[in-house]
């Protein structure tokens, strides 16, 4: 409609002065909208605080696997610790009950063990001015002989017990040294056999001179001195 030779002014439609910006991304430290490319590099928008952030895809992924990689690594490190501690408290239980089955509980450790102690010393003041394996095997001689002596069960406990373990860890030298204790107790046995065998030769050469004795000078050996 025209009103005085001018032309009437349509109304426009009514300009929005709070536009509806959610959906607009603008380019970092711009106030420009960023194309739809950019907007697909800058990954989706969260709120943290009340603070829109933004973040690449990519370095999402490359973040997550580094944190998930060493979440892992703490993990696995964790178990084995964990796994090495109940191993150990299990090995330290074992020895435990085993020394404890071990000790004969007739026999006391406080002084036998102090006696045994001494003795071992006592080799290692007796080698002092000896050779290197005088050194080193007085004190071990000393201090077995003398635990055999102060603690006999506890001794065969334990020497049974290395046995044992000798069989089912090194068994060849189990078997030689059941071989050498072989040879040793038949060569004992040879020995007292050749003892007794001598012994009862000599007794046959004694009677043998003495009944000489007697029929050449009619005399009675064998027969009862009486005083007169």
């Amino acid at each position: 409609m025209i009103f005085g030779g001018q032309p009437s002014i349509h109304n426009e439609s009514k300009r929005r002065f709070y536009e509806d910006e959610s959906n607009v991304v603008p380019v970092p430290g711009t106030v420009t909208p960023a194309a739809g490319s950019e907007v697909e590099i800058l990954g989706p928008n969260r709120l943290v605080d009340g603070i829109s952030v933004r973040s690449p895809s990519a370095l999402e992924s490359t973040f997550k696997s580094g944190r998930e990689s060493v979440v892992s690594a703490y993990n696995s490190l964790q178990g084995f610790l964990n796994n090495k501690y109940v191993q150990y408290n299990e090995k330290e239980r074992q020895v435990t009950s085993t020394v404890s089955g071990l000790h004969n509980k007739t026999e006391d450790l406080l002084p036998n063990g102090i006696y045994i102690l001494i003795a071992a010393l006592s080799g290692n003041i007796m080698a002092r001015q000896r050779g290197i394996v005088s050194k080193a095997t007085f004190p071990v001689i000393l201090g077995v002989a003398s635990f055999k002596y102060f603690l006999p069960q506890t001794f065969s406990n334990t020497t049974g017990f290395i046995w044992s373990l000798e069989e089912k860890y090194i068994p060849e030298v189990a078997h030689s040294q059941q071989v050498s204790i072989e040879k040793a107790d038949e060569f004992v046995n040879q020995i007292e056999k050749a003892s007794e065998s001598s012994q009862k030769s000599l007794q046959g050469r004694v009677q043998s001179l003495r009944q000489k004795i007697a029929d050449v000078t009619g005399l009675n050996i064998d027969g009862d001195v009486t005083k007169k």
